[in-house]
C-alpha cells in the first residue's frame, strides 16, 4: 500500500515507486495562452488551459535507480505519475492520490563516483502534464 509522500512513475497500471532518498519535488503551473496588444496598446490574454510541470530533483542517486528512470524516458511515450498525499479514511486505510498523464524531458546528470553503476548527482527529472 502506498504511503504518504510516495511518488510512482511509469506506464499506466505498471508504475514503479521512485526513490525518496534525497529527492525534492517542485510543482509549477504552466499557462497555455495567446497574448496580443489591442489597437489602444492594451495587453489582452486568452488562457486556453493551465497544465502542471513537475521537477523531481535528486542531490544523489544510485546508478540502478537512474537506469530505471532513463528506461522510462527511452519509451518516448506518455507516462502515469501518481503523487500520494495523505490518508483518507478514519481507519487509516487508503490514501489520497493525484494522478497525471505526463511526458518526460531529457535528464541532466553528473557522475559523482565510478563504481559499478555509479553514483550520480544533480539529477533533474522534468515531467509536463499533457
Amino acid at each position: 500500500m502506498p504511503n504518504k509522500g510516495d511518488i510512482y512513475l511509469g506506464e499506466l497500471s505498471s508504475e514503479t515507486l521512485l526513490s525518496a532518498f534525497g529527492r525534492t519535488l517542485k510543482i509549477s503551473d504552466m499557462e497555455i495562452s495567446r497574448e496580443e496588444r489591442t489597437a489602444s496598446g492594451r495587453l489582452v490574454r486568452d488562457v486556453t488551459a493551465t497544465k502542471k510541470k513537475f521537477e523531481l530533483s535528486y542531490e544523489m542517486i544510485d546508478g540502478d535507480v537512474l537506469t530505471a528512470v532513463l528506461a522510462l524516458y527511452d519509451l518516448q511515450d506518455e507516462l502515469s505519475l501518481l503523487i500520494y498525499y495523505e490518508y483518507t479514511t478514519t481507519t487509516g486505510e487508503g490514501s489520497s492520490c493525484d494522478a497525471y498523464t505526463v511526458l518526460m524531458k531529457p535528464i541532466d546528470r553528473t557522475r559523482i563516483l565510478l563504481l559499478e553503476n555509479g553514483l550520480w548527482g544533480g539529477v533533474n527529472i522534468i515531467l509536463e502534464e499533457i
